[in-house]
């Protein structure tokens, strides 16, 4: 009697175990599916810099904007996964000029073939009293970057010393 009752706990916990895989395994196809996991990054207005050294603008970190004329800034994009979709650009800005605008596109670029396509852009449309004034698109194509074979970056626009940039979010969706 004694034998039978130092294995019955060992037998109890065995059982246990066996019925936990086959709980866990029941709900599993045997087929690896992808994995998708929405994300987003933030590039703040101090990140981005000027495409030629003739322009005249003020960056003060949180907020980017002409003195006087206007200019092209960019930023290179890197992402944390081979590979991407893009989901949604969102520009946060101020404009107080219905003449001026500011303007954030993204740009994948494929350096072997000297390739560059728009993915998507988004402007400012006139004047508001909204600080920061928020516009975004999630119209995008093509929507997929491969790290591998992609560089990506980001290329704003502003048009006059009435309008500041704040940042630019881009979000995106792992695959794979």
């Amino acid at each position: 009697m004694s034998v039978r009752r130092a294995w019955a706990p060992v037998l109890l916990v065995v059982l246990v175990l066996l019925s936990g895989m086959l709980v866990g395994s029941a709900g599993e196809s045997g087929a690896a599916q992808p994995r998708l996991t929405v994300s987003s990054i933030m590039i703040p207005a101090a990140a981005f810099v000027p495409t030629r050294n003739t322009f005249d603008y003020q960056n003060l970190g949180v907020a980017l904007s002409m003195i006087s004329g206007d200019g092209y800034f960019t930023f290179p994009v890197s992402f944390p996964a081979a590979v991407v979709d893009i989901r949604r650009i969102t520009l946060y800005a101020y404009d107080n000029d219905a003449g001026q605008v500011v303007s954030a596109a993204l740009y994948r670029d494929y350096p072997p073939g000297a390739e560059v396509a728009l993915l998507g852009s988004v402007s400012t449309s006139g004047a508001s009293t909204a600080a920061p004034t928020v516009v975004a698109t999630t119209a995008i194509s093509p929507r997929r970057i491969s790290t591998a074979a992609h560089g990506a970056y980001l290329w704003v626009y502003l048009s006059g010393p009435a309008v500041t940039l704040y940042g630019v979010k881009v979000a995106y969706e792992i695959v794979g």
